[in-house]
C-alpha cells in the first residue's frame, strides 16, 4: 500500500469509484497485491454503513487487467441474480450495452439485469483497469465513476461509525 491507501499500482491501473455525490456510506471492503504477478484489486462498497441490501448500493470493483480476482468478482456479483437454491449457470446471460460515465468519459459496459430481480450486473474496462459493478436500487446508467487517488477518506466496514 502506498501512504495514500492505494495498493502498489500495475502500469495503467486505477481505482474507480461512484462519484462524490453519492447519498449513503463509503466504504473500502477489500484489497489486494500480488507482487509476483503485479496484479492489484481494490473493492469499494456505496451504501448501508451495516450493508443493508434494502438502501440503495453499489460495489466497485477495480483490478488490473487479467487479474484473477476480475471473474471471482463477477461470479459473486451474480450470486444474488439467482435462487439461493440453484447453482450459477455455466455461462453469463445475456448482457445488454450500458455507457456509464467513468473519469469523464462514456465508456461501454456490458450490463446485465432483470425486470424479475432488482439486482445487476455491470463490466468494463477503462484503459488497464477492469471494472465490476453491482447494485440494486440505483439504475447503473446514472452512475458517474471517478478516479481515485486517495483511499484514505473512505471508511472500513470495522470501523466505529459516530
Amino acid at each position: 500500500m502506498t501512504e495514500q491507501g492505494i495498493p502498489g499500482s500495475a502500469e495503467g491501473f486505477g481505482v474507480f469509484a461512484v462519484d462524490a455525490d453519492w447519498p449513503e456510506t463509503r466504504q473500502v471492503t477489500g484489497h489486494g497485491y500480488t507482487r509476483a504477478s503485479g496484479d492489484v484489486h481494490v473493492y469499494l462498497w456505496f451504501g448501508s454503513p451495516r450493508f443493508d441490501p434494502e438502501v440503495p448500493h453499489v460495489t466497485v470493483l477495480s483490478a488490473s487487467s487479467g487479474n484473477a480476482e476480475t471473474a471471482e468478482a463477477l461470479e459473486r456479483a451474480f450470486e444474488p441474480f439467482y435462487h439461493p437454491e440453484e447453482p450459477l449457470p455455466a455461462s453469463l446471460p445475456v448482457f445488454e450495452p450500458a455507457t456509464i460515465t467513468t473519469a469523464g468519459n462514456p465508456v461501454a459496459f456490458e450490463l446485465w439485469r432483470s425486470s424479475s430481480n432488482p439486482h445487476w450486473v455491470a463490466r468494463g474496462r477503462v484503459e488497464r483497469t477492469d471494472v465490476i459493478l453491482s447494485g440494486a436500487g440505483v439504475d447503473p446508467n446514472e452512475l458517474s465513476l471517478v478516479r481515485v487517488t486517495d483511499l484514505t477518506s473512505f471508511s472500513t466496514p470495522f470501523a466505529p461509525f459516530g
